[in-house]
């Protein structure tokens, strides 16, 4: 048995038990994927994966025409950049909305539930806006409240600031590398900082992206943090990924770090509002003053459009192994966020 057929026995059974799920539900067309997606981007990887006929991927010839080697090779691959981009645009990734061309916010509202913390409520907007009148290089970026961004159980990243300016420095023609210059904007003054920012395809049907974030903060001096993530599509719906957090700096405790792997599975339910679940396990930790693991986390976030496209509905459970304090012993915890979503367009 393989690792992709193991993978993909799983996250089936896991959403199973989740929420019913028809087979006509399972294979009805991603409708709302151009309402997430940039139209510069959706004219790209998509748009080829539907000029793409079965025929021609499962031609008779295979193995004597290297055309039909070609057509495949394009076919997983941009396939598995289509689903990439997918994902990021549906949850709400913070860094492709802030690489996108068109403005695009993110109006959230969280209630927090921690059986040993209590309860927390916060707004938080998200995304970018376009500056007018300077070559789309200036942005005007709001951090928002992303939790895939931020390492795992932290509400601020000093690295970066919740509101500032981004301006575009140099991007390939490809648009793999990207390095930005940002301004951020805060009580105690600018933050002046620069990110850069590498993605690839490794293979059809993976994709891997880098960035390095670095930030002065004229109080509490430099930090910076490192990202690394990696997706392997099982399918055209469902991907496995890896997502890797290093953050560092003056007053950082070391290097204090988070890692998390699971498995992301999206389908399409009535009038074209689409659904996806994202199973996952991870654990957070620093080097210093010695070097620990805060939390191992075992977690479930479900998210669904729903009444209209820019409105979503967000369930995150948690069940937590964490240390609280540096001299508590480490407990089980439950923990629920559940997120209401107003996405806004340019």
């Amino acid at each position: 048995m393989t690792i992709q057929r193991v993978f993909s026995d799983f996250t089936l059974c896991t959403l199973g038990a989740l929420a019913p799920m028809t087979a006509s539900a399972a294979l009805a067309p991603m409708t709302a994927f151009e309402a997430l997606t940039p139209a510069s981007q959706a004219a790209d990887a998509p748009a080829i994966v539907e000029r793409l006929t079965e025929d021609e991927v499962l031609g008779e010839d295979s193995g004597k025409d290297p055309a039909w080697v070609d057509t495949s090779h394009r076919f997983a691959t941009d396939r598995t950049l289509a689903l990439t981009r997918w994902v990021d645009g549906f949850f709400g990734d913070v860094d492709s909305d802030t690489e996108i061309a068109e403005s695009r916010l993110r109006l959230k509202l969280t209630t927090d539930w921690d059986d040993r913390l209590g309860t927390e409520t916060r707004v938080s907007v998200g995304g970018k806006v376009n500056l007018p009148r300077l070559a789309n290089r200036v942005d005007l970026v709001f951090r928002g409240d992303d939790p895939d961004e931020l390492i795992a159980g932290d509400k601020e990243d000093p690295s970066q600031s919740q509101i500032g300016l981004q301006v575009l420095v140099d991007e390939s023609a490809a648009g793999n590398h990207r390095t930005d210059f940002t301004v951020g904007l805060s009580s105690s003054g600018p933050k002046p900082g620069i990110n850069y920012r590498y993605k690839t395809i490794w293979n059809p049907k993976t994709s891997f992206r880098f960035s390095q974030r670095a930030q002065y903060d004229f109080d509490d001096g430099a930090f910076a943090t490192t990202k690394i993530d990696l997706d392997y599509a099982l399918s055209k719906r469902s991907l496995v990924r890896t997502q890797n957090r290093m953050l560092y700096g003056e007053e950082t405790d070391g290097v204090e770090w988070s890692t998390r792997v699971g498995v992301v599975r999206q389908w399409a339910v009535t009038n074209g509002f689409e659904r996806a679940a994202y199973v996952y396990i991870g654990a957070k930790g620093n080097t210093e003053p010695k070097d620990d693991v805060e939390n191992y986390q075992l977690g479930l976030r479900l998210r669904a459009q729903a009444i209209r496209e820019f409105l979503f509905f967000e369930l995150e459970p948690t069940l937590n192994h964490r240390i609280d304090s540096p001299a508590a012993t480490r407990e089980a915890t439950w923990a629920i966020e559940a997120r209401i979503e107003l996405l806004l367009f340019d």
